[in-house]
């Protein structure tokens, strides 16, 4: 049977260290792999955008998406892992949370944020939000040195 792992994949590519991981992972257990990015429509509601341009915003975003999610799992496919790709809409840490719970996921991976410790504070930061809300156990990937 194959661990079930949720890895969001970001539209920064962030998420790189922890796609790699995946990879090199699988070898050693066997995964099946769902990655998902989140898209946050509601940062731009309220903003006055006319909903014609609203509309091709929103569609940027998904064909963004897209190509980052078929970036990401590219390299899996090559490697052998079972990959699946998917598209969520909300507020990132609560989305990815509640997919993980709701689907019964093994395991969610996460690269650590790029944020320093007073930018996670005032910002705040997915994988802060991932890690202590998230009922589901999170491996937190540290970048690697390239």
């Amino acid at each position: 049977m194959k661990t079930k792992v949720l890895l969001p994949v970001d539209r920064t590519r962030n998420s790189k260290t922890a796609e790699d991981y995946a990879v090199e992972f699988n070898q050693r257990l066997p995964l099946s792999v769902t990655l998902i990015n989140v898209i946050n429509e509601k940062v731009l509601h309220d903003r006055g955008i006319t909903p014609n341009l609203m509309d091709k915003l929103v569609q940027s975003q998904r064909d963004h998406a897209a190509k980052v999610l078929g970036e990401a799992a590219e390299p899996m496919r090559r490697a052998g892992v079972e990959a699946e790709v998917r598209i969520e809409y909300g507020i990132p840490g609560p989305t990815i949370c509640r997919v993980a719970e709701e689907e019964k996921f093994d395991l969610v991976f996460i690269t650590e944020s790029g944020f320093s410790e007073l930018g996670e504070l005032l910002q705040g930061s997915v994988v802060s939000y991932v890690t202590r809300k998230c009922r589901v156990p999170v491996l937190v990937l540290k970048h690697r040195s390239r």
